[in-house]
């Protein structure tokens, strides 16, 4: 009697060029991460789980170094609270003088030819080549991949003629919904990304319904005639870390706001500045921490919280810190708030509800639907409504109470459950055959 063959595992080809070369977190690289350590545990039964990397535009995929893979297994903090145009030492006051945001592009693309130059040429790239792709292998797109060497436009149909399919993961349409948000150069590179996609890829994941709405109309004004597959996915909130740092904080911090995300437009955390700036005279103990590294479009945010009457007393900004001190802060936190104009989910959020803290967030975008019902709401644009809602919960200790103990109720989704969903996903995408057009 013929023994049965064997059941390979499902090949799935993971993208994290951009999330180890980057040496801070944001949302996006804690999702890549925690999603594939996820999936190379029980969730992922049946799937081969390879990191791949795109050194330079002329090189192949290959996997990853030891000393890569330890990067991609590590959450480093996030970036740096300072302006982008003190980073480049001797050059800062140059900088400076001729504006942040046109010269640090120049100096970032000249760079990025050297460093594309460095990786095109180092040995190891040939030793871990990938070499052709397995027919029925999926490539999956987890991170924000739009600045990534190969344009998807190219890697994808080429994927798609050896056989592979490939699936993306959509943390909100922006750049198009909203394009006064972003630089054209961005709004140019996200575009091709997700126009490709909508053309060759069979499934996408997305982090929230609302964020599936966005996708379908996008793919909709793009000429996609059906209707997209889209598995909504939930994202964890749950952390870990074996304890909590103390953040050292002024001692003229009292009862503090706290409002974590990358400083840019949309985030509108000049929001939130606003209303402490209405209150402080009134309540001398109220506070402001911002924890999030410097974005695009923000150099006059950036100056009035640096040149703040109470900065570093009762106005701080950090922008690089460790899971530990960001835990510290939400559990010791008055109020997180997050006032953003639009967001494709919200994981401050989840995080801020998971530790307790009573929270207000905005109407913008998913941001409701985050919340769950655990979080009291505000108008993005209602500086009145914020500055009447913090004012409640300060004169007001019951109501207080009861927001803490509403948050205390909330049950986070975790990261198992996410990497259940994605496995899932994954695992049910129909394969190609060779050569297959669309």
């Amino acid at each position: 009697m013929t023994a049965p063959t064997p059941v390979l595992p499902r090949r799935v080809l993971v993208e994290v060029t951009d999330t180890i070369s980057i040496g801070y977190t944001t949302g996006i690289q804690r999702v890549v991460r925690e999603i594939i350590q996820g999936l190379r545990g029980a969730a992922g039964e049946g799937l081969e789980i390879v990191p791949v990397l795109k050194p330079s535009v002329k090189g192949a995929y290959r996997t990853l170094t030891d000393e890569e893979q330890t990067r991609l297994e590590v959450h480093p903090p996030g970036g740096r609270a300072g302006r982008r145009a003190d980073n480049f030492g001797f050059l800062s006051p140059v900088v400076r003088v001729l504006g942040d945001l046109s010269i640090v592009i120049w100096v970032r693309v000249q760079v990025g030819k050297v460093l594309k130059k460095r990786r095109e040429l180092h040995p190891v790239n040939s030793a871990l080549a990938l070499g052709t792709s397995q027919p029925g292998s999926v490539f999956l797109d987890l991170e924000g991949s739009w600045y990534d060497p190969e344009p998807r436009s190219v890697l994808l149909p080429r994927l798609n003629a050896e056989g592979v399919s490939s699936m993306a993961l959509v943390h909100d349409v922006m750049p198009i919904v909203h394009p006064e948000w972003f630089d054209p150069r961005h709004i140019a590179v996200f575009e091709s990304w997700i126009q490709a996609h909508i053309q060759w890829s069979t499934r996408f994941l997305a982090n929230s319904e609302c964020t599936a709405r966005d996708l379908r109309s996008v793919a909709a004004r793009y000429g996609r005639n059906e209707e997209l597959d889209v598995v909504v996915i939930p994202l964890g909130a749950d952390y870990f870390v074996t304890e909590r740092v103390e953040v050292e904080l002024p001692q003229q911090v009292g009862r503090f706001m706290l409002v974590v995300g990358t400083l840019e437009p949309r985030k509108n955390q000049k929001l939130v500045l606003d209303a402490f700036d209405q209150l402080s005279g009134e309540f001398p103990d109220l506070s402001l921490v911002l924890v999030g590294k410097e974005g695009w479009m923000v150099d006059s945010l950036v100056a009035r919280i640096r040149s703040h009457p109470e900065y570093d007393r009762r106005v701080c900004w950090f922008g690089g810190i460790e899971d530990a001190e960001l835990s510290w802060l939400y559990e010791n936190a008055f109020l997180s708030i997050n006032p953003s104009l639009y967001e494709g989910l919200g994981v401050p959020v989840l995080e801020a509800l998971a530790h307790g803290c009573a929270t207000i967030a905005s109407t913008g975008g998913a941001l409701p639907e985050a919340g769950a019902g655990f979080t009291e709401l505000i108008d993005p644009a209602d500086v009145d409504g914020l500055v009447t809602l913090i004012r409640l919960h300060l004169e007001d200790p019951e109501h207080h109470l009861a927001m803490k103990d509403k948050a205390s109720m909330y049950s986070p989704p975790s990261w198992s459950d996410t990497a259940e969903v994605v496995a899932q996903a994954v695992r049910t995408v129909p394969s190609l055959r060779l050569q297959e057009s669309k």
